[in-house]
């Protein structure tokens, strides 16, 4: 009597993809309110952008979904310090999860 490993079925790995992109939305959200000025168009244009994604069962997409994730999470804490140093380092975190949705959208396309 052996074990049997199936492949995880197709509609599966589209409904976590799908609850990916919500949940990388949502902290999106979260972080568009806590911006300001310039910052928070950005964010918004991000935020928009991950919210219309096409879920996909690509590894390469559902890795950069995790990549967009962690970048999500960090950009909700530096804008949660709220500082002059932490605005700098919003705008690299803004500029990475950008470059991380382009690379998203290319496994997509």
């Amino acid at each position: 009597m052996g074990l049997c490993f199936s492949k995880p079925d197709k509609k599966d790995i589209l409904k976590d993809s799908r609850e990916a992109i919500e949940c990388n939305a949502r902290s999106l959200a979260v972080c568009t309110e806590l911006a300001e000025n310039e910052l928070k168009t950005k964010v918004a244009r991000l935020c928009d952008a991950v919210k219309y994604m096409t879920p996909t069962t690509s590894e390469g997409a559902m890795r950069m979904d995790k990549k967009i994730s962690a970048l999500a999470g960090d950009l909700k804490i530096v804008l949660s310090k709220g500082s002059e140093r932490s605005l700098v380092q919003a705008e690299d975190i803004v500029k990475d999860l950008s470059n991380a949705i382009a690379e998203r959208n290319t496994y997509t396309a």
